[in-house]
């Protein structure tokens, strides 16, 4: 297995959308997702430097675990200057699975390959192409 690693993905624009077409999200070393940026970005080097700006702020970062649905789902968000800088990518059934989960992304992006590595994936390219 390797380590985590941060990757981008872009997005076909959308008609009308507000913010961009790129986003982060970092896998861990068996390829699950931890986490994602808080927001869309208009393009990559954006992408990467809210990436560099999570790593140096993860230790002042403000992490927050909510409930969904009525309380049937919880949630984590990391928030850093009053913005939201990543969260879940899904919901948990239980509240400590969210905590669990926030603690692996927290300890994931202290160990993941730098922003200059990476990796961009399209959704525009066709599956099975390089």
């Amino acid at each position: 297995m390797g380590q985590p690693r941060f990757l981008i993905v872009s997005r076909p624009a959308r008609t009308g959308a507000v913010g961009g077409d790129a986003v982060w999200r970092l896998l861990g070393a068996n390829n699950r997702h931890l986490g994602q940026g808080g927001e869309t970005f208009r393009d990559i080097p954006d992408c990467l430097a809210a990436i560099e700006r999570l790593r140096l702020g993860l230790d002042r970062g403000r992490p927050s675990i909510s409930p969904v649905d009525h309380g049937q789902l919880w949630r984590w968000r990391l928030d850093l200057d009053g913005l939201t800088i990543a969260c879940s990518t899904r919901a948990y059934r239980r509240q400590r699975e969210c905590q669990y989960s926030l603690a692996r992304f927290v300890a994931g992006a202290r160990g993941a390959e730098p922003a200059l590595h990476a990796r961009a994936a399209s959704a525009l390219r066709p599956r099975g192409t390089a």
